[in-house]
């Protein structure tokens, strides 16, 4: 594919698209480590002087779509939680946050690579956006969950949720381990197997939950 330079505003639209195109399509095949702008460039068709235009590092390119992600999980998030008409409000909150998170699977892959790589090599001007966007549906989140438990101040909700995205960028590596920790765990002095996502996720969102409710009544 031969690109001419964009110099509308519809062609920088779509040539910023197609970078986090190829970008996606390559997260889907191989970890993030192993990504490099040069390979994005390549599979978008865009000489890498040419993506410069629109990102200054691959971890700009990433920490775009992981904002995406975000707001979609977030969004469905708190379309899940108005549904709930629970008499154990703690238990299907807990259940919830878990089935949704298990259908966005690119936000928990890169996840563990938010504060480690993509904001450490990311442009100030774009993670004031990100972090922008991010708290306004993170507040909207939080006012949703204490309408459906108020037993919860708006302050513990808020901590709930921080401290239940930590748990998820935390356990899902250790769910889903790479071939040499799947070996060893398969080991016989080992012997054990990977720690188990969906059920240790829900327990302790739940336990988070409720530690706070005790800690209310206290």
């Amino acid at each position: 594919m031969t690109w001419q330079r964009a110099r509308q505003p519809e062609q920088k639209a779509v040539r910023r698209e197609a970078i986090l195109d190829a970008a996606r399509t390559l997260f889907s095949k191989m970890p993030y480590e192993e990504i490099s702008l040069n390979g994005i460039a390549r599979k978008a068709g865009i000489s890498k002087p040419n993506v410069y235009r629109y990102f200054s590092t691959r971890e700009e390119i990433f920490l775009t779509i992981f904002s995406d992600e975000q707001s979609k999980f977030i969004e469905a998030l708190i379309a899940r939680m108005k549904r709930i008409r629970s008499k154990d409000p703690v238990g299907a909150i807990s259940r919830a946050w878990v089935e949704v998170a298990l259908q966005h699977r690119v936000l928990l892959d890169l996840l563990p690579q938010l504060s480690t790589s993509m904001e450490t090599n990311s442009s100030v001007e774009q993670i004031v956006a990100f972090k922008r966007d991010a708290f306004v549906l993170g507040d909207e989140l939080v006012r949703t969950l204490h309408h459906l438990h108020p037993r919860l101040s708006i302050e513990q909700w808020m901590t709930v949720v921080q401290c239940a995205i930590s748990m998820m960028a935390g356990l899902w590596p250790l769910a889903n381990p790479g071939q040499n920790v799947i070996a060893a765990l398969q080991h016989p002095d080992v012997n054990r197997p990977a720690w188990e996502f969906k059920p240790i996720m829900t327990h302790g969102l739940s336990a988070l939950i409720r530690g706070n409710q005790s800690e209310m009544r206290g």
